[in-house]
């Protein structure tokens, strides 16, 4: 994550809408929320409620993360979908590039993180300290210079 902030601005893709929910795409470099001070104010959840006003935050993707988000029209609906989130009803899915072959084909990782608050927002391993972090992982197509890998995270731990 570079220092300057430079969001794409990309036009709001909204995928779904009714009078409760609101989903829409949000691209690699936009915040999902204000950052603190006014070069951090443009982020997605600032330009949906510039086309629906009533739109409340459910849930958040890191800047560099692209993916859908869903938003709540009304309070009944975050309140819903929150719980939802917190009973780890929701399941999320990543599709990531990385480096090289991955080996084998399926794995899970499981380590412990917390905060590694000199080079916050990243995180670190601590065996001492860590809450418990579960990803499966699942190689889709891979060749020698590159895999592509579906990620399903089963714990909801910050840049986990």
């Amino acid at each position: 994550m570079s220092d300057t902030y430079t969001p794409p601005q990309d036009p709001l893709e909204v995928l779904h809408d009714d009078h409760e929910l609101l989903i829409v795409a949000k691209p690699a470099g936009l915040l999902s929320v204000p950052g603190k001070g006014a070069h951090l104010a443009d982020c997605l959840l600032t330009r949906v409620q510039g086309v629906f006003p009533t739109a409340l935050l459910v849930h958040r993707l890191d800047r560099d993360t692209s993916g859908v988000m869903v938003f709540a029209l009304t309070p009944h609906a975050q309140r819903h979908l929150g719980l939802q989130f917190e009973k780890r009803q929701v399941k999320k899915t990543y599709v990531a590039r990385v480096t090289g072959r991955l080996e084998p084909k399926t794995g899970e990782v499981d380590l412990p993180l917390i905060v590694d608050w000199p080079n916050r927002p990243k995180q670190k391993v601590c065996h001492d300290t860590g809450k418990s972090a579960q990803t499966a992982w699942r190689v889709l197509k891979a060749n020698d210079t590159e895999s592509r890998v579906r990620l399903m995270p089963k714990t909801g731990r910050s840049h986990q």
